[in-house]
């Protein structure tokens, strides 16, 4: 048995993460002392949640590996929202892992509507957040942490890249699960589908417009860092003589 917040630090370690972007809160205390505790992790603590989302964004473009966040519920995750945006407009993989209240006192899990705040410091992050990131859940059920962090860290990367955002309630952060008997993500089943013959298309009468024109200028957009094809378009435009 394994505590889950141990289990999403080994997670993050298992999957590449060097280090983690965080300001410490009582909201988020077991994920706090999990990253701390794993010796793979190298934390990094902020003076302000808003630094700590634009630090791990200025760390993903630089490093070409994910920025990842910890923040703590409330004012923490709302401190956050700054850099989450920046991340969201310009295509750069961020993965923020925020507290929450416990479920006996979230809104989210007591269907209870016309109320501004049940728990401590408890504020509606995924409503909040769900226009500017790629993937936005409460983690509901322990069991279910290694899908939400697969699927998560997948959207995250794959596609157009851009931030993530996961609320783990406090108990939950705490519980203890069986990390052999987990469920996992099908990255198959989020594959988007690509129309092959609309690309064709267009990639032939770009090339046309190209190779006909004399002075050719080729503007590039973020686009090409992102999708990791610096060199194909190296080739190309010495192709072109640009």
């Amino acid at each position: 048995m394994i505590r889950v917040a141990d289990y999403i630090a080994g997670f993050l370690a298992d999957h590449g993460v060097h280090h983690v972007f965080l300001v410490t809160g009582g909201g988020a205390m077991h994920l706090n002392d999990a990253i701390g505790r794993e010796r793979r992790l190298k934390y990094v603590c902020n003076h302000h949640e808003q630094a700590s989302a634009m630090a791990a964004e200025s760390y993903a473009r630089i490093s070409g590996r994910i920025g990842v966040v910890n923040v703590t519920t409330g004012p923490g995750g709302i401190n956050a929202l700054n850099g989450v945006f920046g991340a969201w407009t310009d295509s750069i993989p961020m993965l923020v892992i925020a507290g929450q209240v416990k479920r006996e006192t979230c809104m989210a899990f007591q269907g209870i509507s016309g109320l501004r705040q049940l728990g401590d410091q408890e504020a509606d992050m995924i409503g909040m957040v769900a226009g500017i990131t790629k993937y936005a859940e409460v983690v509901r059920e322990p069991e279910m942490i290694r899908f939400h962090l697969e699927k998560a860290l997948h959207l995250a990367t794959s596609g157009r890249p851009g931030p993530v955002w996961l609320d783990v309630p406090i108990d939950v952060q705490g519980a203890k699960i069986n990390a052999e008997a987990l469920n996992g993500f099908t990255a198959e089943e989020d594959t988007a589908i690509l129309r092959g013959d609309e690309l064709c298309s267009v990639c032939k009468e770009l090339h046309e417009r190209a190779t006909a024109a004399e002075r050719p200028v080729v503007m590039v957009g973020g686009g090409i860092r992102a999708s990791g094809t610096r060199e194909l378009l190296l080739a190309l435009l010495a192709h072109w003589r640009v």
